[in-house]
């Protein structure tokens, strides 16, 4: 047997969840690896074809690029060889198998062994642009990350220690046990619970940070306050990081957790902030070109499910008389990214 039918059966193992700890460390390496990349593949290609809810959540065209966010991101560090770290590589792995798409999600999957925040050690995990994942915390809680977020948890988490740092946007269903709450830490205040459905949105590139709450109770204390605000189910918190200024609005939920769901809900949303979502949602290039500063009192109302960025911005500028230009960037004649403007008819691409 010639070294690439090892790989093979190797990356065979690894999508049916059967690596033992010594292989998946060997998995790991070949997914770093340049000379197995025009391999690789054709093993990704012949699993997508026989396997029909893989199938289902990638278009087989789109290999090559999750094959570039597997040699890109993919980030293993060993700092100690002690029984309890390959244990926690196990666990890791192997909860990386279950989720959405098993490559796409093992490739973002890091195990921080180094770095340490108050003396303690942390899990990391990063969603790309242009893609969301599910997981399951040790005490059960499931919790859904939406693109460009980043989750901490430490490495003892338990019943006895819930605690998470977001970075992002992430929606959590957190399992019950009012004994022991269940703390979401973000730069801009702590979202504490005790078992509950809600979204919490908090990149760093947002002006606001937001609180959801679909279902049960959850409470929100603001960075430096001693005083907790209390949500009920359909109300959001608006924190306007400028100003500081608070808000609690009543809402419908589906709006702002619709997206776990592959759902984006826009209703009367200003274009700025669409195309700042869609950047997002589709790992896209897009532009708004206003000089003016008058493109952003536009609002829409649509649903995006499973439609291209292209589509979307088609139905955008033809319900609004306005512009949309495409840029494609290529290398070595192949097109590699398209960029995307939108304008008023009158302006011309820069």
């Amino acid at each position: 047997m010639d070294k690439s039918e090892n790989i093979g059966l190797l990356i065979e193992k690894y999508l049916n969840d059967q690596c033992s700890v010594t292989e998946l460390e060997t998995v790991a390496e070949i997914f770093k690896s340049d000379e197995y990349r025009k391999k690789l593949q054709p093993l990704l290609s012949d699993y997508w074809n026989n396997t029909p809810s893989f199938r289902n959540e990638i278009a087989e065209n789109e290999l090559g690029q999750m094959l570039d966010s597997i040699h890109h991101q993919i980030n293993i560090e060993r700092a100690t060889k002690r029984p309890f770290v390959r244990q926690l590589y196990l666990y890791a792995y192997k909860a990386a198998a279950i989720l959405f798409i098993p490559l796409l999600i093992f490739s973002v999957w890091q195990v921080v062994s180094n770095s340490s925040i108050l003396g303690e050690r942390y899990l990391t995990l990063e969603t790309p642009m242009g893609s969301k994942m599910k997981t399951t915390l040790p005490d059960g809680t499931e919790v859904w990350q939406n693109a460009g977020t980043t989750l901490k948890y430490p490495t003892d988490f338990s019943e006895r220690n819930r605690e998470v740092i977001l970075v992002g946007e992430a929606y959590f269903h957190v399992t019950s046990d009012e004994a022991h709450p269940f703390h979401v830490k973000t730069a801009e205040g702590t979202v504490t619970v005790t078992g509950t459905r809600f979204n919490v949105s908090n990149y760093d590139t947002d002006d606001n940070y937001s609180v959801v709450l679909e279902e049960g109770k959850v409470s929100f204390t603001p960075k430096g306050a001693s005083g907790e605000i209390r949500l009920k189910p359909s109300e959001q918190i608006v924190l306007h990081k400028k100003s500081g200024q608070l808000e609690k609005r009543n809402i419908d939920a589906e709006k702002f957790t619709s997206w776990k769901d592959g759902k984006l809900i826009f209703r009367n949303d200003p274009l700025e902030e669409i195309v700042t979502r869609l950047n997002r949602w589709y790992n896209a290039d897009i532009k708004i070109a206003d000089p003016d500063k008058k493109l952003k009192d536009y609002t829409f109302t649509m649903t995006v499910q499973q439609e291209t960025v292209e589509q979307v911005l088609q139905y955008i500028t033809q319900a609004s008389g306005l512009k949309l230009k495409q840029e494609e960037i290529k290398s070595n004649g192949s097109v590699i990214k398209t960029k995307y403007e939108i304008s008023k008819q009158d302006y011309e691409m820069r």
